[in-house]
Parts: C-alpha cells; sequence; structure tokens
C-alpha cells in the first residue's frame, strides 16, 4: 500500500479516525459501497462533459470499469455480512471541493474537475492506508491492501490529466491552491466513520 510520502496531501488523518472506522465497519463499508458507485459516475460524468477529448474518455472509461468492478467487491461483502447498503447522501467534504471549483471558464473548470478527482483519490488512498493499520479482520484488511495502490495510481491519473492542459508552472500553483482547501476543509469536519468523515 502507498506510504504518506507518495501522497501530495499536506495533512494526515489522525489515528482516531481510524480506531473509529475499525469499530463501525458496517458504516464505512457501506459508505465505501457509495464513494466506488460516485467515483465511477463521477468518470462517466467527465467523458459527457468533455466527449472530444480522446485521451480523457478512454482514461475515464477505464477508471469507471476499474471502480464499478471495486463496487462490486464492496456490494459482495456487504451481502455476505447481511449489511443494509447505505444511499446517497451528502458528503460535506466533498460539496466542500466542488462548491470551490470554477464553473464557467475553460480550462479551468475541466482542470479543476480532474484536481479535484485527484484530491479525492489521494485522500481515500490515505485513509485506507490508516485503516488498515489498526484492523483486526482480514477480509476488509484485504480488501483495503489491494484497493489502496489502486486509488494511489488514481489520483496521478487524474493530475497527469489535467497537466496536459495548463503550463506546469500554473498547474502547480492551482494544485498547491487545491491542497491548501483540501487541507483546511478536512481539518473543519468532525470525525466519523465514513470514508471522508
Amino acid at each position: 500500500m502507498s506510504t504518506d510520502e507518495e501522497l501530495p496531501l499536506l495533512s494526515v488523518t489522525p489515528r482516531s479516525w481510524a480506531e473509529i472506522a475499525s469499530r463501525s465497519l458496517d458504516v464505512f463499508l457501506a459508505d465505501h459501497a457509495v464513494c466506488e458507485q460516485q467515483a465511477a459516475l463521477n468518470a462517466l460524468s467527465l467523458i459527457g462533459q468533455y466527449p472530444a477529448d480522446e485521451e480523457l474518455v478512454e482514461r475515464m472509461s477505464s477508471l469507471a470499469a476499474e471502480e464499478i468492478a471495486h463496487l462490486r467487491r464492496v456490494a459482495g461483502i456487504l451481502r455476505r455480512r447481511k449489511i443494509q447498503p447505505a444511499g446517497r447522501r451528502t458528503n460535506p467534504w466533498v460539496r466542500g471541493l466542488h462548491d470551490r471549483m470554477e464553473t464557467k471558464r475553460e480550462p479551468e473548470r475541466q482542470v479543476d474537475r480532474l484536481l479535484v478527482g485527484a484530491l479525492i483519490e489521494a485522500r481515500s488512498c490515505e485513509r485506507f492506508t490508516r485503516l488498515a493499520e489498526v484492523l483486526d479482520d482480514p477480509e476488509v484488511a484485504a480488501l483495503l491492501h489491494d484497493l489502496g495502490p489502486a486509488e494511489a495510481r488514481h489520483w496521478r491519473l487524474f493530475y497527469g490529466l489535467a497537466a496536459r492542459l495548463m503550463p506546469a508552472g500554473l498547474l502547480e500553483a492551482r494544485w498547491r491552491q487545491w491542497l491548501e482547501v483540501e487541507r483546511d476543509i478536512t481539518a473543519g469536519l468532525g470525525v466519523g466513520p465514513t470514508v471522508h468523515g
């Protein structure tokens, strides 16, 4: 699984989150399934918004298929454990990121969508790593060890797609701003057993 040094995040999830999530795996797993569904839908939404971007269409198609495979795996765990699936919910952390995206100008709008995607994947990777450190559930630990590297690969994919659209200096400045926004949103939220809780 990825180490913190390989992630771009400016803050570290506290151990208290992992301990809460490990004691509430039903909630974590149900929320995780929703997150995988949303990740697939986001990839498809990007394709719908930028259908002429051939590289994006190819990469996001593959990503959506991978996220659906992850969803099926988590759904299988829910089914075997008789855990009630969660419905769609407002994710305050993701909402905070979306509220700060450029919505009117291109390529800034596309860049922001991709950089926010990178942040979501990076934070998910970091959370999976944190939870795996305290978990004594072999099935869920195996899931997290498999999905952690995928999330690390995904954040780099999103970032790489954004890097095609903006000069390197401007992109780096924008990315730094996003990292600071993500850090501040994360710090302002409570600690709960959801993936981004």
